[in-house]
Order: structure tokens, then sequence, then C-alpha cells
């Protein structure tokens, strides 16, 4: 299934011209993250920004990823996950994040925004419950557990003669008042119509039956789009919609195994039509044929190539290609390719799905880094970058992104190659205390082998936090010993 999303082609080039960022993300009891904050090293327009993020396994890496999946998904007006409650910290029942955007204009104005939402966990009596529900089982109940946002908040400043004006904010809403601040531009929504005020009272309550955003509902961006007020705070709304539809992708641990169990390659791909720019989102099945409609199937198979002219350099002799099978209608009359993907090694050709896990890995994410390569506003989030793919592989790959790109990468990994050929600042990690779960190191020298001072300091120590906690092989010997003998004490 591919989703679809259309923008007029003026539209798209305006936002080529724009730059956003992610310059800070802070998160607050989410998972095992009592508190975390990753400040990006690059600012506003800069090039490549790069982001990797090391340590221990259950430390917070996913966390991060997972934080910026769900903005993505409040962004775009998308429901939240439906365990959203599992996600909240053990002991505690609200969590959130405020992350912090730079946002240059076509123009070149530089805007601060920051955008907070708060989550509440829902109370459920899963005994009574059950016992309404006799058809459901607790399992299930369980990944009932639900949260919903108590709050959202977007606030904007702006460089003017080299200073920033003050934070302001745009818009506020809290379910627990049943505010819509600040007043004045509430008044300037609703405009004294009763109309308006009982459509706005509407939409937070299917906001909040759906799970989703007020702010961002595509409802509430109509009534923004059509109000009094200031342009640059309707073009704020605007620009982060447009970036969380288009240019932030997320490859989430999730996608990874839908690729290592053979069933699906992730894609998103920019398909062009007439006055009109698409992107198609979704997945090309690994285990079979993929249905795809004429109308986008050539613009899939160039990108298709796009990825076999990079892939063919990075693993020489390896191409992939779009293979047309055969044709059907719909109901609706439409003609729909049936297609698999190919790949080809010398002149011995093969379905992609009997390749390694690492080679499927690297055509489902290649588009998109091609796309952080070549633009600015794009930015890529990978979870377990490493998974799959040779290690200097993996730091040739980072090396160029870094030397010549011009978006953002944010990964997480295990493979410490990354260490030996990004910049320092470029590199963070977890530590065992969850209240301070993200740190760069400090007293780091240029010619310092990164990868040799992270060994050293997990095993001595020397940073503020402590960056690992303590495992004993002798004693990890012994529970394997224990563990396989039936008969020991």
């Amino acid at each position: 299934m591919i989703d679809v999303r259309r923008i007029q082609l003026k539209e798209y080039i305006r936002m080529k011209r724009e730059i956003v960022r992610l310059q800070k993300v802070e998160i607050k009891n989410l998972k095992n993250v009592g508190y975390g904050c990753v400040k990006f090293a690059s600012k506003n327009s800069a090039p490549s920004d790069i982001l990797g993020l090391y340590g221990q396994n259950g430390s917070g890496k996913t966390t991060l990823v997972y934080a910026i999946d769900m903005l993505k998904d409040l962004l775009t007006g998308k429901s939240l996950v439906q365990d959203l409650g599992n996600y909240i910290k053990i002991d505690e029942s609200t969590a959130g994040a405020i992350i912090e955007f730079s946002v240059t204009s076509s123009t070149d104005d530089l805007y601060k925004v920051i955008y907070e939402f708060d989550l509440v966990r829902k109370v459920v009596d899963v005994d009574e419950h059950i016992e309404e529900n006799d058809d459901i089982d607790e399992e299930e109940h369980e990944k009932r557990n639900g949260a919903y946002l108590v709050s959202e908040k977007i606030s904007m400043a702006k460089l003017i003669n080299d200073k920033w004006t003050k934070m302001t904010p745009i818009l506020y809403y809290n379910a627990g008042s049943n505010e819509i601040l600040p007043k004045n531009r509430y008044n300037l929504l609703t405009e004294g119509k009763q109309e308006l005020i009982d459509e706005l009272r509407v939409l937070r309550l299917l906001a909040a039956k759906e799970e989703r955003s007020f702010l961002f509902s595509k409802e509430l961006r109509k009534i923004i789009r059509d109000s009094k007020w200031e342009e640059e705070y309707k073009y704020i709304f605007k620009v982060l919609t447009e970036y969380a539809i288009y240019n932030l992708h997320v490859f989430s641990s999730e996608d990874t195994g839908i690729i290592n169990a053979n069933i699906a390659l992730p894609i998103s791909i920019v398909s062009k039509e007439k006055d009109k720019i698409s992107l198609l989102k979704g997945c090309l099945n690994l285990d079979g044929v993929s249905p795809i409609p004429r109308k986008f199937f050539g613009d899939i198979q160039t990108k298709m190539d796009a990825i076999s002219l990079v892939l063919k350099e990075i693993i020489p002799g390896l191409t992939i290609n779009l293979k047309e099978l055969s044709t059907s209608l719909n109901k609706k009359g439409e003609e729909i390719v049936k297609a698999e993907i190919i790949a080809k090694r010398a002149n011995v050709e093969i379905p992609l799905r009997y390749e390694s896990d690492g080679v499927k890995k690297l055509v489902s994410i290649l588009y998109c880094l091609i796309l952080v390569f070549n633009d600015s506003s794009m930015t890529l989030v990978v979870d377990e970058f490493d998974s799959g793919i040779f290690e200097y592989l993996l730091g040739e790959i980072l090396r160029v992104v870094e030397e010549s790109g011009k978006g953002q990468l944010i990964f997480t990994s295990h493979n410490l190659r990354a260490l030996e050929v990004l910049n320092n600042k470029n590199i963070m990690f977890t530590t065992t205390n969850e209240n301070n779960r993200y740190i760069r190191f400090k007293n780091v020298k240029a010619n310092n082998n990164f990868r040799d001072v992270y060994f050293h300091d997990i095993v001595l120590g020397g940073q503020n936090e402590c960056i690992y906690e303590a495992t004993n092989p002798y004693m990890i010997a012994r529970a394997f010993r224990l563990a396989g003998d039936e008969n020991a004490e």
C-alpha cells in the first residue's frame, strides 16, 4: 500500500528554497529516559548536519528515534499509536518533549521555532474492562494502554539585525483547562462567530478522541489559513507541516524488522505529476509482486535506477531494477502494474528478497540518503544504521555525507567505526543516568582516536556521567554455566 501526498509544483519550488532543521530535542519520561537533551552541532543553513548516538543496549538510543517519529505523526495530524501509554516511563503518569527548529525562509528570514507537547497516561481498570469485554483477553487490553495529548504549544522568535526577538507563543492548547491561548489570537481565529467557536470545540473533542494533534489538525490549519493572523504566524504552521510530510523521514527498528522478515521494503519517493509533486510513502512487497498504479510506476522505476546508480558504487557489481511482470485493471478502471524488485550481479538476476538483510536495508534507505546528500532541508533518522552493513562501508558512507552532503542525518548504532571517521562534535553518547541520558564527551583532542577514548572511558571513567553499567565476565560465564546445568545449585 502506497500513501500519496500532493503539493503544487510552485509550492514545492518554494519549499526547496527553505531550510528547516532540528536544533534540539528534549525528552521527558519517555520509555527509559527520565530526561534527555540532544543538541545538534550545526546551525541553521550550515552544510551537512550529522548526529550519531552511541551507548549500551537499553540506554535510550531508540527513544530518541521514537520521539522524532512521534513528532512527525503530530505535525502531520496522524493518530498516535494505540498503546502509547506503554511508552510513558514506568511509574510516571506524564511524558512529553520540547523540539526546537531553525527555519530559513525562501527570503532568508531566520526563525527559531519551539514545539512542545505533553502526554498523560489513560487510567484503565483492566479487570473491569475485561469483565465488560469478555471477548478481549488481557494481552489485548495491555496493548490498548493508551495516552492522550494534554497540551501543545508552539512559539517563535525571529532574527532581526543580528538579535533574536523575544520567544513569542503563537498558539497554546491545554485539555485540562480547555483553553486556547493567547486570547488575542484565539479571537482572531473565531472573529466572535459562534459557528467558529463551536467548530473549534468539536475539533478539540475529535482530536482527543482520535489521539492526534489539535494544533496541527488539517481542520485547524485551514481555519488558521483563512484567519486574520499575521502572515508570519501562518507561515510557521505551514512550513512545519510541509517539513514533516515531505522532508522528515524516520527509518525505525520496525522497518528493519519487516525487511529482515522478507515481508516488505519501506520506501519514500518524490514523484512529479504535471504541475504537482507527490510524496509516495509505503512498502514494496518482498515476498511476491507489488501492485503499483501505472501513473506512479515510471517515477518509482526512475528512482530505483537512481538507487542502483549509488548502490553499484557501494557494493561493486550489484544493481537493482523494478521489473514489470504484468498489468491489470482495478475497480476504478485504473491500470495496475505488477512488479518485482530484481537484484543483478554480473549477468545473474535474482529477486531482491534473496539478497542479504544489509543489502535490502541499503536499498530501502538509499533514496532518502540521496536526498540528504543533495537537499539542505532533508532530515533522515535511522535506528540501528549499522545493522547488516559492513563496518568499513558504514564509515565510508558517513564520511561522504559529512564532507559533501547538505541535509541532516541522525542515526543510532553499535558499530564504532563512525567514531573514527566523524568529527567529535557529531557524536553523542547515552549514560546510565536516566535523568541525564545524552552527553557529548569532554576533553577530547582533535588528534585523539575517539574509539579508543570511548573504550577508555567505559573501563576507567573520565566523564561527568557514567556511560556503561559495568558487567562482570566471570559472573556472565557462571550464569551461562548455571543456566545450562539442570542439576546446578
